[in-house]
Formats: C-alpha cells, sequence, structure tokens
C-alpha cells in the first residue's frame, strides 16, 4: 500500500520539507495503524515544515504532533480496526519519530486516545492541544485567585489558535477579556469570539518605563518577546501572567521591578500532555464541560494536505489567524 506523506529532511545544514510517496515500512515501528482523517497545524508544525527554528531533531521525519482518524490495524488488544480514536502530543510525536502528516500513521498503542463517542474527531482535533493548553492556563488563573471580579484580563497573539480559544473561554467564564492584536482588520473576529476589546501591540503597556500603569489582573501570553515585557511591566499588584509562546520571540528582557514591588507572577504553560495524561482541563472542554469553547466553528477551519506547506509559509509570516486542521481526502 503506497500513501502520501509529508517528511523533513536536513540538506547541506537545512531543513527541507517533501511530499513523498511512502509505504507503511518507511514508518516509525508501533502496535497501532491509523488511516488520518485530520490533522492539526500549530505553530511548532509550521516551523517544522518551513524548516524556521529545530522543532524535528531527527531526520529525515515526518511532523505533525495531531491527528485523529480510524484504526486499521492492531496488535495492542485495547485498539481494533474500526476505533475512532487521536494521537495529540507528548513522547516524540511529530519531532523525534514519525507524525501526523502522514495518510497512514503507526504508534505505541499507549500514545492513543479514544474519541469520545458521538464525538467528530474534526472537533477532537480542531480543539486539541491549542485549546487544551489554553484550558490548561485558565485553569491556573483561576488557581492563583484571578476571577472575573479582579479585573480585565489579557489574550497577547489574539488571532492565533490557542489565543482564540483563551479568549473565547474566558469570556465564557465571564471575564472581561482584551485581545492583543498586530492585524486591526481582524477586530471583528475577535470581539465575535468573545472579546470585550481589542488593543493594538502597542497598547499593552502605556510606555516603556520599568513600571507602568497597572491595568491587567490577569494574562494569557502567547507570543513572548517583548509584549511579554510590557504586559509584566503593566500588571496589577498580584498579576499573574500564564505564557507559553514564542511568536514574538524566545528571550525576554524585563526588570525584576514587576515582581519585587508588585508580586506579579509569571508561570509558564506546557500542555504537551499525550491524550490519555490529560487530566481535568480536557475533561472541562469536552461537551457540557465549563471550559468548552463555544465558537469551535469559527476558529477552526479545514485546509487540503496538498496546501499544507503554503499553509504553513502563510501561519509564519503572521497571515493566518485561528486553527488550520488538515483534512485528508
Amino acid at each position: 500500500m503506497k500513501f502520501t506523506a509529508v517528511r523533513l529532511y536536513e540538506e547541506e545544514g537545512k531543513r527541507v520539507s517533501r511530499r513523498v510517496e511512502q509505504t507503511l515500512d518507511d514508518l516509525d515501528p508501533g502496535t497501532v495503524v491509523i488511516k488520518s482523517k485530520y490533522a492539526a497545524v500549530n505553530y511548532k508544525d509550521a516551523r517544522a515544515v518551513t524548516g524556521v527554528g529545530k522543532v524535528v531533531s531527527r531526520y529525515p521525519c515526518i511532523p505533525g504532533v495531531e491527528v485523529a482518524g480510524t484504526v486499521v490495524e492492531s496488535t495492542d488488544p485495547a485498539w481494533r480496526p474500526g476505533d475512532v480514536v487521536t494521537v495529540q502530543g507528548g513522547r516524540d510525536f511529530g519531532m523525534r519519530r514519525d507524525g501526523g502528516y502522514s495518510e497512514y500513521v503507526r504508534v505505541p498503542g499507549d500514545w492513543i486516545g479514544r474519541v469520545p463517542e458521538g464525538t467528530d474527531p474534526f472537533e477532537s482535533v480542531a480543539m486539541g492541544l491549542a485549546a487544551y493548553t489554553s484550558a490548561l492556563a485558565v485553569e491556573e488563573l483561576i488557581a492563583r485567585g484571578v476571577t472575573p471580579d479582579k479585573g480585565p484580563v489579557l489574550v497577547t497573539g489574539g488571532t492565533g489558535g490557542s489565543s482564540s480559544f483563551a479568549i473565547d473561554m474566558l469570556a465564557g467564564l465571564g471575564y472581561h477579556v482584551v485581545a492583543s492584536t498586530g492585524k486591526a482588520a481582524e477586530t471583528d473576529y475577535l470581539k465575535g469570539i468573545g472579546a470585550a476589546e481589542v488593543v493594538g501591540r502597542e497598547g499593552i503597556a502605556a510606555g516603556d518605563k520599568p513600571l507602568e500603569d497597572q491595568r491587567w489582573a490577569g494574562a494569557i501570553d502567547a507570543v513572548g518577546g517583548k509584549p511579554l515585557d510590557a504586559l509584566l511591566r503593566s500588571m496589577k499588584q498580584r498579576g499573574v501572567v500564564c505564557a507559553f509562546g514564542n511568536a514574538a520571540g524566545e528571550t525576554l528582557t524585563t526588570s525584576i521591578y514587576p515582581f519585587i514591588l508588585r508580586g506579579v507572577s509569571l508561570t509558564g504553560i506546557n500542555g504537551n500532555h499525550p491524550v490519555p495524561e490529560r487530566g481535568t482541563a480536557w475533561s472541562r472542554m469536552q461537551r457540557g464541560g465549563d471550559l468548552r469553547p463555544r465558537h469551535i466553528e469559527d476558529i477552526a477551519y479545514t485546509i487540503a494536505f496538498e496546501d499544507l506547506q503554503a499553509h504553513c509559509a502563510k501561519l509564519i509570516a503572521s497571515g493566518a489567524r485561528g486553527r488550520a486542521v488538515v483534512k485528508f481526502s
């Protein structure tokens, strides 16, 4: 059986992705073979496919850290042909072992999560790591005492997939959500998914002093770099910033004053957990849960597998919004 995959190669010090014809023998070993139906496109996936940054650490390798589909072969007693399943994050999937950008995927059985009965596998991947990471951040804000009555919560990189879900979830819980974006044309989109206000990147802090006016009770930062510094300098007393992104930079330069004078907390969020190991945040995202996104169909959309590489280039260039999901034919 032959099928198509996007495989990443390292050639003369450069990382290059190609659409290639494969067989199951070309895939990494595993106990379960899945016929892919959907695969998500995260920012890290776009970096891998375009060769920007060293996301993948083994070559050649198929990138893509999330996929959903149907089991077609299994030697693991936990899984049978016909089971609708998903593989998302954790372990080495799509980074050190072949991942989801392939019409067929082979993985160990304990990497797999079952798509809940009655749930479209599109929905499982459309939310996926993006919504799960945001749900973890929302849970962290709540655990640290950032309640809706404390004041506005800022979400940076507002049009991105994770940020869009964060806006949706926070608004659903009654927070006054302010979305930060460099794309003024997307104001209607951001307000449509729950933002009460939209500000430009320069609107996060009033100036560049070590401490600026106290504006934000909490924040979810998906971009890092200078916007994260501006956030820290404009947080309210005992404000909390949850950070998980690096689209604006992988380093942070700031002063100690937000921490020692205002008691601001900066906490990192890592959502790269396989589905079988996810806890309350994942459960609360499902149907009937209080973190269930209300605008999945506005945030997520499908692209054809043959358009994956072009879309990844667009995403890296900040030309995409929301959450793209590859639909395999």
